[in-house]
């Protein structure tokens, strides 16, 4: 019953997103022949074109969120990871559209395209919005549920349990634990009973009217995980294994299709495929805003620098990138010369090496802006984990656990770690802790959040030295 109402459900959005397109794409030419009454210097094209027209786009557009696995019920999936699906569905379809019509020699327009583009982003992203909305309601008042079995007794089973408490909105019902050792029942662990062992799966998901069962155990228990998949065999319960990652050290852990094998990504970067796209198309357009716009002023400090002190204008230092890469750093001079002739150290308050200039630019973080130009030609990015010397990456990554995870992503100029305050000379544990957390959490909206308060916390840093 509930893989049929699951099944109603899923197509119920198919034929609202075939609307919503269609109406989309009709409105578009509304708009633009009858409403906005822009000129057509060929005249308005009959509306009958654009219904075939229309006709095409919408299976097509259909086939294209199809391919993206937008139809598919999946109550943990993000909202974000939908919508952009949705966008990057369209997108495509838009671009196929385009290149359709100039083959077609412009018998659509291109800013009925555009504006087909924008009415279909907004109707669909909207109703999707609108229908997990209404959905997750449901569920907290104890409609569309899933009713749930938790195969383990262990931590991890703990954890999936409680996680499926707090968002009581994805609509999971866990009726009790099943222990992987023979169990007469009776016992409780978070106020839910343990109702009998791995043997006894049949007759418990019959009992209980599961309709689906996690698999939580540790890998010392991988017999009771065989014999476990051995009694859901015949059964038409959904399974799902949730893999024992407790003795690895895990980034962005998922699981890909590898020619039909399950492979789990223990330590991914975040910054894969669209999202390396979009983060390098930002760092590059206002990095290269950045160099024009604060050209003045990045001239007026290298003048300064210049007469201040003898020495060059830049200081350029090895530093470790992505991957572990190294790279040199640019930065404005702001010690005397030979300053680190008797070894790499960290600044420190007072530092007597700091030149007259060097002060200010490091009060301000002004010594970091060549740093755009390392951001321009791909070496960093805007927001990152900073990047640290060689010397230093070799001596950490002997003593600090997972110190270089955070060379999953590219370096910064600024980071997550830095507008809270962890600069310079100050606990590496603290900053390595936001480091990852900042890589495991990362999106554009992370990455502006992170540059906002750079800009607010730039002239009243503490730990600005």
């Amino acid at each position: 019953m509930f893989a049929k109402h699951r099944q109603l459900l899923v197509s119920a959005v198919f034929l609202l997103d075939a609307i919503l397109i269609l109406a989309s794409w009709m409105a578009a030419y509304w708009l633009r022949f009858h409403v906005l009454r822009v000129p057509a210097p060929l005249g308005v094209p009959s509306i009958r074109t654009y219904l075939w027209l229309g006709a095409v786009a919408t299976p097509v557009s259909l086939l294209v969120l199809r391919g993206l696995h937008l139809y598919r019920s999946a109550r943990t999936a993000r909202l974000s990871q939908e919508l952009f699906g949705v966008l990057q569905g369209l997108a495509i379809v838009t671009a196929f559209a385009a290149l359709a019509s100039y083959f077609l020699r412009g018998e659509v327009a291109r800013s009925v395209l555009l504006l087909f583009a924008g009415l279909a982003a907004v109707a669909l992203c909207t109703a999707r919005v609108g229908a997990r909305g209404v959905l997750r309601a449901l569920r907290r008042r104890g409609l569309n549920l899933r009713h749930v079995l938790v195969v383990g007794t262990g931590p991890m089973a703990i954890a999936l349990a409680r996680k499926m408490a707090v968002h009581s909105d994805y609509g999971f019902a866990l009726h009790g634990f099943v222990s992987a050792e023979p169990s007469t029942g009776g016992s409780e662990i978070e106020g839910l009973p343990v109702l009998g062992s791995v043997a006894d799966l049949p007759d418990l998901v019959e009992r209980t009217g599961a309709q689906l069962v996690y698999l939580a155990l540790s890998r010392t228990e991988h017999e009771a995980e065989l014999l476990a998949l051995e009694r859901l065999s015949d059964s038409t319960v959904a399974v799902r294994l949730v893999p024992d990652l407790a003795r690895a050290f895990t980034l962005n852990a998922s699981v890909e299709d590898f020619d039909g094998m399950p492979v789990v990504l223990v330590t991914e970067s975040p910054d894969q495929g669209w999202n390396g796209v979009l983060k390098r198309a930002f760092d590059l357009v206002f990095a290269g805003i950045g160099l024009i716009v604060l050209s003045p002023l990045l001239l007026t400090v290298a003048l300064w620098v210049k007469l201040d002190s003898p020495g060059p204008i830049f200081f350029a230092q090895d530093r470790v990138g992505l991957i572990g890469r190294k790279f040199r750093m640019l930065k404005f001079r702001t010690m005397v010369p030979q300053a680190e002739a008797r070894g790499a150290q960290w600044t420190r308050r007072d530092d007597p090496r700091r030149t007259t200039a060097g002060v200010v630019l490091r009060k301000l973080s002004l010594d970091e802006l060549p740093q755009l130009w390392n951001v321009f030609v791909g070496d960093m990015s805007l927001v990152g984990p900073r990047p640290e010397q060689p010397l230093f990456v070799d001596r950490f990554r002997a003593s600090v656990p997972r110190y270089m995870l955070r060379h999953h992503v590219k370096a910064g100029i600024t980071g997550w770690a830095q507008v809270n305050g962890l600069r310079g000379d100050t606990p590496l544990e603290r900053r390595i802790e936001y480091d990852l957390y900042y890589i495991e959490h990362w999106s554009m909206a992370f990455d502006l959040k992170i540059l906002a308060l750079t800009v607010v916390r730039l002239f009243r840093d503490p730990s600005a030295i």
